[in-house]
């Protein structure tokens, strides 16, 4: 397809007497001897030379990513190995000095007001990956370029070409873009490979699959911008070159392709998901991308590994997904009836719409003999509303390991989109639920000793079952620990949302001295509880009566506490110090987990970061936006 035109480009002819062809991978094959003016020649070898070099640069982004990913996972194996030992060895104590270094350094959040504007909440290891990609990106690009420029002669004609080795630098982009775009569909698989080999989950990698996607973008136009030049300007004569070069084929794809990727990038700001909606952005961003992987095999075919592994990887994570639903929802568990089930869902509303504070309680019972674990999430769709979204909830329960009939509980905060759309059907119907799942690290970690676990708002489906997983076990085993569960609320009556479990946390309390739950109501002071809109006057008593009795229950036991702070919020920083400090009483390592509001999550590892040197601390964020 290219070959002909790089060799009209290059004044190259195959058939020519007494010349063979020198294959290159990735390149038109070489007519050599050249026989062309000493310009024209030295051109060649320039340009053959820095394609040789930009394979070899692609061949060792390939070679660090996976060598780092073969180390991960040997440090990964080796660490569960001296858990099981409880060895302390030169490695050990090694591995600890970088977990400290990470902890007090690079697992903050930047705080520079610009960068969190460009970047958003996200930890200094974040960025630092990124820089360093960005900086090998950026090196590998410029090094090995030969800067010359010929003028070489146009037979019968007065004109001149003016040959240069920008397209080699476009060539050298577009290399490296190519060899990018696995990695960065490697990043965004739901099914990942990743989280396999670092038991990351897969959440925290959409930071960098957007980075670089838009690396791939800048890369894209430069390439572009370069050849445009080169065939536009510096080839002759004009305009005939230009219009020869625009007609072939190949760059006919890359047009396309170039096309693609811009409109992939426009759909996918937060603007466009506003304006459109999320099925316009998930549905197109998807179709885009497969579009567009087809589009850059026919701009370039000779680099088509690169576009084959892309596909594999969207085949792959489409299929082990599909397969996923269809186990849990066709025969997961025992029935006797084999077909596609949806879970049938009871929806309770909870809270008030007049203050932002609307959250829609789901329960339903789902027969599947694969049970998640405390910290996981699964995938929700809601045929009802749409079989193209998909949006990830915690469920607040625990599985019964001695069932296969699952009790599913999530709290959902009405936002914009999918959730304000449930909040408008019919409550007294079941909802039809579509999982997938689960996804997700299970918490307590293995050799957790102490537990923090801090929740904002909803995100106390994610902490709730930790802990109550992290009693499970301690009461189990025996010995003393030290085990406390925060969650911040905006109103008292938020805590209705689960009831229950506090109950039973109360319950457990009352004979636990390693159990404590702090509760800490932001926007209201003690006695003045609101109550949600829209309410009957003989239910509004009942609300007040139900959360003046729940907050009385907490305050009455041991362990328990519900403190009102009238409009203001916690500190987070002497929470964390206090537990730590109750926690070097018992003994044993300490396990910090969260999930909420950023503010928190922030505010949370940055009191895990200034704790002293000689505290042996985790923490794990989870990010949930709410």
């Amino acid at each position: 397809m290219a070959t002909h035109l790089i060799n009209a480009r290059h004044l190259q002819d195959p058939n020519a007497a007494n010349t063979t062809l020198k294959h290159y991978w990735g390149y038109p094959s070489r007519v050599l001897p050249c026989t062309k003016d000493t310009g024209t020649c030295e051109y060649l070898d320039a340009i053959y030379s820095m394609h040789e070099t930009s394979m070899r640069y692609t061949f060792i982004l390939w070679a660090a990513l996976l060598g780092i990913a073969v180390v991960w996972l040997f440090i990964r194996g080796w660490r569960i190995d001296e858990h099981e030992k409880r060895s302390s060895g030169p490695f050990e104590s090694a591995w600890r000095h970088l977990a400290l270094a990470k902890r007090r350094w690079l697992s903050t959040d930047i705080t520079s007001k610009p960068l969190q504007h460009l970047f958003g909440h996200v930890s200094r290891l974040q960025i630092l990956i990124l820089a360093i990609l960005l900086a090998y990106l950026l090196l590998f690009s410029l090094i090995g370029i030969t800067y010359r420029t010929w003028l070489t002669p146009i037979p019968a004609s007065p004109h001149h070409n003016t040959r240069t080795t920008l397209g080699g630098f476009a060539d050298r982009l577009g290399a490296l873009a190519y060899a990018l775009t696995p990695f960065t569909f490697l990043l965004a698989m739901r099914e990942s490979v990743l989280s396999l080999v670092t038991g990351v989950p897969y959440q925290h990698f959409n930071f960098l699959h957007r980075w670089t996607g838009r690396v791939i973008f800048v890369q894209a136009v430069l390439h572009t911008v370069a050849w445009t030049v080169v065939e536009g300007r510096l080839y002759q004569p004009q305009p005939g070159v230009y219009r020869e070069f625009v007609s072939q084929q190949y760059i006919v794809f890359g047009v396309v392709a170039m096309g693609v990727i811009t409109l992939m990038l426009v759909l996918s700001t937060k603007t466009a998901i506003r304006w459109f909606g999320y099925e316009v952005f998930r549905i197109g961003h998807w179709g885009l991308a497969v579009v567009c992987l087809g589009a850059c095999w026919g701009h370039w075919d000779k680099l088509w590994c690169w576009m084959v592994a892309s596909l594999v990887l969207v085949v792959l994570d489409q299929v082990v997904r599909w397969v996923r639903v269809a186990y849990l929802h066709c025969g997961g568990g025992k029935r006797s009836n084999f077909g596609f089930h949806c879970a049938q869902a009871h929806v309770t509303t909870l809270g008030s719409t007049a203050d932002d504070d609307l959250v829609l309680r789901l329960d339903f019972n789902h027969d599947h003999r694969s049970p998640w674990q405390a910290g996981q999430h699964f995938h929700l769709t809601f045929p009802s509303l749409s079989i193209w979204q998909s949006h990830p909830f915690t469920p607040s329960s625990l599985p019964d390991p001695n069932s296969t009939l699952q009790q599913h509980t999530y709290l959902l905060r009405v936002r914009k989109g999918i959730t304000a759309g449930l909040a408008t059907l019919d409550k007294s119907a079941t909802l039809p639920v579509i999982l997938s799942g689960p996804y997700g690290r299970a918490y307590p970690s293995y050799g957790a000793q102490n537990l923090l676990a801090v929740a904002g708002g909803t995100g106390v489906t994610f902490t709730l079952p930790i802990v109550l997983e992290a009693l499970r076990r301690r009461v189990a085993c025996g010995p003393q620990f030290a085990v406390e569960f925060v969650w911040v609320v905006k109103r008292a009556r938020d805590l209705l949302w689960v009831r229950e479990e506090l109950a039973e946390l109360r319950g457990i309390a009352e004979g636990c001295r390693g159990l404590g739950v702090r509760v800490f109501v932001t926007r209201e002071t003690e006695g003045a509880y609101g109550v949600a809109d829209g309410k009957t006057l003989g239910d509004v008593a009942e609300e007040k009566t139900t959360v003046s009795e729940l907050v009385g229950l907490l305050n009455g036991a041991r362990g328990c506490s519900v403190s009102f702070l009238g409009g203001r919020h916690p500190a987070i920083a002497e929470v964390v110090g206090s537990f730590v400090e109750r926690a070097a009483m018992v003994g044993g390592n300490v396990e910090v987990v969260g999930s909420g509001p950023e503010a928190i999550g922030s505010d949370m590892r940055s009191a895990v970061a200034g704790l002293p040197v000689e505290t042996d601390v985790s923490c794990y964020w989870d990010s949930r936006g709410d």
